[in-house]
């Protein structure tokens, strides 16, 4: 699916863990997982669903995520991307609102349903 590096920061595909599952994105700094990403992606319909991300406490506010995010957007430019439900906190929006572009509702196909 994919694995792409930039500088230190690397994304690494990690299989689902149930088989109706989102496949989840790694995110690792100088080889050490400092996050991880879970999207739902259906290639038919071009769709992208963000479900979640964790980062690190330590690792926050330096931008990896939005890098992250960025470099998959980047792998998948003609897709349409949203994000899942998340809660409201001021790190969050700040977050999304970095994003730019993102719709902060899910955006499903038939298939994602």
């Amino acid at each position: 699916m994919l694995d792409r590096m930039l500088g230190d920061l690397e994304l690494a595909a990690v299989p689902a863990l149930l088989p109706a599952g989102p496949p989840g994105i790694e995110i690792r700094l100088d080889g050490l997982v400092v996050g991880e990403l879970e999207l739902r992606v259906c290639h038919a319909c071009q769709v992208v669903v963000l479900e979640h991300v964790r980062i690190d406490r330590r690792c926050r506010r330096r931008g990896l995520a939005t890098l992250a995010v960025g470099m998959l957007r980047d792998s998948w430019p003609d897709y349409r991307w949203s994000a899942g439900p998340f809660e409201p906190t001021t790190e969050a929006l700040g977050f999304w609102h970095s994003l730019g572009g993102l719709h902060a509702e899910p955006e499903e196909c038939e298939h994602l349903r």
